[in-house]
């Protein structure tokens, strides 16, 4: 049984992964993502549904259009099996020792729409790390999706998932004030990232959009540090941070509780033991 649900998951990032092309191909070209029909950008031929299965369909043509024989990008299975093996590892770690813990079927929606939203973390990820920007369509339906989920009894209540909201969008507003104030700069923190963060506290509650925000900010200063360091980036460039937030939300939602145990611990050793 448990070897069907796997291949279930395995095809449900796949076909995930194909959407998500579609999503980091046309959104950040303010293109819909519904209409026109997927398509070779080189000569037009439209993507048959045969044409159109993840991995395979890429394999079958030779990496090559059906229409104009031109090649085709090897990013978009890369993406694709990228996604497959993202929602293996998410039902592994995270949705399925979670679901042991459910009574009641109707419990397994707000769990669902948890797995969901980090299943996006995949597009909002590579689209902020080639264009710089976060599309409001990947951030702003999590805050309402979140708060009427809460409302299904589990671990986010609605308060806190209002706090979420507060906590996660919130802080980072007031980071990107200070930081302007600081820096002198018009833009210190992006409205995507304001904008990300609050969708993910109403789904996640506010101790983990915080303790993401920390993760994140810890993880984007020593790698910014690291290449300004090596002098892989300069003083004046931009890095985005979609990217961390994303990294520290999973790091939050995994190993949070455990960090903060041993934080504190090594704290209390680094005190008393002196």
């Amino acid at each position: 049984m448990d070897i069907v649900i796997l291949c279930i998951v395995v095809v449900f990032g796949l076909i995930f992964g194909s959407f998500f092309n579609v999503l980091i191909y046309r959104l950040p070209r303010g293109e819909s993502v519904v209409t026109p029909r997927s398509h070779c950008p080189a000569c037009g031929h439209p993507v048959k549904f045969y044409e159109n299965i993840p991995v395979l369909s890429y394999l079958v043509l030779g990496g090559r259009c059906a229409g104009c024989k031109m090649p085709i990008s090897p990013v978009y299975p890369a993406v694709e099996l990228l996604s497959g093996i993202w929602a293996v590892a998410l039902w592994m770690l995270w949705f399925k020792p979670q679901a042991q813990a459910v009574d009641l079927w109707w419990r397994y929606l707000p769990l669902a729409l948890q797995m969901l939203s980090l299943m996006f973390l995949l597009p909002m990820f590579i689209i902020d790390m080639l264009h710089y920007i976060i599309p409001d369509i990947l951030t702003l339906p999590w805050i309402p999706l979140g708060l009427a989920f809460s409302c299904v009894p589990h671990h986010v209540t609605p308060l806190e998932s209002l706090l979420g909201i507060l906590a996660g969008g919130g802080s980072l507003w007031l980071i990107g004030i200070l930081g302007e104030w600081l820096f002198k700069k018009d833009e210190a923190m992006g409205g995507g990232d304001i904008k990300f963060m609050a969708g993910m506290g109403a789904i996640w509650g506010w101790k983990t959009a915080l303790l993401a925000i920390f993760f994140s900010s810890l993880l984007g200063a020593l790698i910014g540090g690291g290449l300004m360091i090596v002098r892989m980036l300069g003083a004046d460039r931009k890095i985005p941070f979609g990217p961390f937030l994303a990294v520290g939300l999973v790091v939050a939602i995994l190993a949070g509780d455990t960090l903060v145990v041993l934080y504190f611990d090594w704290i209390d050793r680094l005190i008393f033991s002196r």
